[in-house]
């Protein structure tokens, strides 16, 4: 399984649930690396996502871990990330120039899988 996450440059991954910046270049980046996807996702990661066309979504089970042998991508957010880290063989990190706080913070990821290659790509917001 493959993962993907935006952060900005103070390490923060979202403000009440959602994006704390809008940049359509790395949205659109989300789309072109998921299209087609199977997505997992946590509970509340879920009950904030827009509708993603092309993508199946599945909602994490926080209490059991899920077989995910056909998942492509994990979507977050911080607690699943955490959970399925072991499990990741691409770790895709997109760095959004920008400054705003926020209450949820880029996951330490301590058990990632050793063979996890990671990409980080640049964006700006708009």
């Amino acid at each position: 399984m493959k993962a993907i996450i935006a952060t900005n440059n103070l390490n923060v991954i979202g403000v009440k649930g959602k994006l704390p910046w809008k940049s359509k270049e790395d949205l659109n980046h989300f789309k072109e690396m998921t299209m087609g996807g199977t997505i997992l996702v946590g509970y509340n990661t879920a009950q904030n996502l827009p509708p993603l066309k092309g993508r199946t979504i599945i909602v994490d089970d926080k209490d059991t871990i899920m077989d995910c042998s056909d998942i492509d991508w994990c979507c977050g957010g911080r607690k699943t990330y955490e959970k399925y880290c072991h499990l990741f063989t691409e770790l895709h990190v997109s760095i959004i120039d920008d400054y705003t706080l926020g209450d949820t913070i880029f996951p330490e990821l301590k058990n990632m899988n050793d063979n996890c290659t990671i990409h980080y790509y640049k964006y700006k917001i708009d």
